[in-house]
């Protein structure tokens, strides 16, 4: 499906293959969702999407496809002992086929309410991508519907605040940077409460700054990291 998808919108994006990939990514905004598979447009409405998903899919064609050559070139082998170089690259070209489609590939998976599901090939699932597909899933959760699902959480001392918000501490104080956060999501799978003194919480359409993600291995989980001092007005009353 194709359509409009109005990027100043985008909550997120995840490229597939490489960083900077325009032809290969994936956005979502609070009500569609846009994936972007070698420069060919899929636009789903939100509500119309069940979940994304990763699977690992049989490949049909070469599975079929070295499941025949293999025997019949057994079986040509033993019948005409002529030129049985041929016959040993038959076995070897039907043994590769059926190996391809056997181990198959990674695939994206879009599943719509109905039951329906698209799937987009990809050599391999990045991190990036799980985060991704973490985070959609979240979105297209009822339970999950709350206002601060767009807002990212850094655990700061109140007496550092000010470093946060004022970009001429960053020579001064350049130890608070790089910040490790929490998306709401994760703070909900840790049982990490949101009116505690030392999180702030930061809407990042208003930081001022790109706040990527990065892989933590204490958590194992994407966590997004804040590089540098952010807006103040980017900065949300959540009851702390």
């Amino acid at each position: 499906m194709e359509g409009f998808f109005d990027l100043e919108k985008a909550k997120a994006v995840v490229y597939l293959l490489s960083d900077g990939d325009n032809k290969n990514k994936i956005l979502i905004s609070d009500e569609e969702l846009l994936v972007i598979h070698k420069n060919q447009k899929h636009l789903f409405p939100l509500n119309n999407v069940k979940k994304l998903e990763t699977q690992n899919k049989k490949l049909l064609f070469p599975l079929i496809a070295g499941g025949i050559i293999t025997p019949f070139a057994f079986l040509s082998y033993f019948v005409n002992l002529f030129l049985p170089w041929i016959h040993l690259i038959s076995i070897m070209l039907g043994s590769l086929l059926f190996y391809i489609g056997w181990n198959g590939t990674s695939t994206l998976t879009i599943i719509s309410k109905n039951g329906e599901e698209l799937n987009f090939y990809l050599p391999s699932i990045s991190r990036n991508l799980l985060a991704f597909i973490d985070y959609a899933n979240m979105f297209l959760r009822d339970d999950q519907n709350t206002a601060y699902r767009d807002l990212l959480f850094f655990e700061i001392e109140k007496k550092r605040l000010k470093y946060l918000t004022d970009p001429e501490t960053i020579n001064t104080t350049p130890e608070i940077f790089p910040l490790l956060g929490y998306t709401y999501h994760q703070l909900k799978l840790l049982s990490k409460p949101l009116n505690v003194p030392n999180l702030v919480a930061i809407d990042p359409t208003n930081s001022g700054q790109e706040i990527k993600f990065v892989f933590d291995l204490k958590t194992n989980q994407m966590r997004p990291r804040l590089d540098g001092p952010v807006l103040k007005n980017s900065i949300v009353d959540v009851g702390n």
